[in-house]
């Protein structure tokens, strides 16, 4: 027969009675563990641990890849977007079917270009429910 570890077998030194209840109170392993001798050590509280100082990080975290010889600049976009210009059909009061979007197959009212170039239009908002 093997001899027994008692050292490496973890107790505890409250033991449960039945689940949820143990054998001594708070207060009591208060005494039993000696957190009152700790506490009168340090002046009537425990001693608190400032936090570890942290390692210094590096400047310039390295690449997780490396480039291969021949690369690649990306084109500078020299394009200028043109101001849009409304079909001349289309004026207020004229009834448009929309194309895309949650409202998609529905007519509606041209109401009025907006400055970024959309088109502010209107269901009527009672009659199909396509709001501003």
């Amino acid at each position: 027969m093997a001899p027994s570890d008692k050292k490496t077998r973890s107790t505890s030194r409250n033991p449960e009675l039945i689940r949820g209840i143990r054998k001594y109170s708070r207060s009591k392993m208060y005494h039993k563990r000696g957190l009152w001798a700790i506490k009168a050590k340090n002046g009537g509280s425990f001693p608190r641990h400032g936090p570890k100082p942290s390692p210094p990080k590096p400047t310039e975290k390295p690449p997780k890849f490396y480039p291969a010889d021949d690369v690649r600049l990306p084109i500078a976009n020299r394009h200028k977007p043109k101001p849009t210009k409304l079909r001349a059909s289309i004026t207020p009061g004229t009834v448009l079917i929309i194309l895309a979007g949650r409202f998609m197959g529905k007519r509606v009212v041209f109401l009025k270009q907006l400055l970024s170039g959309l088109l502010l239009v209107t269901g009527p908002f009672k009659v199909n429910g396509v709001p501003l």
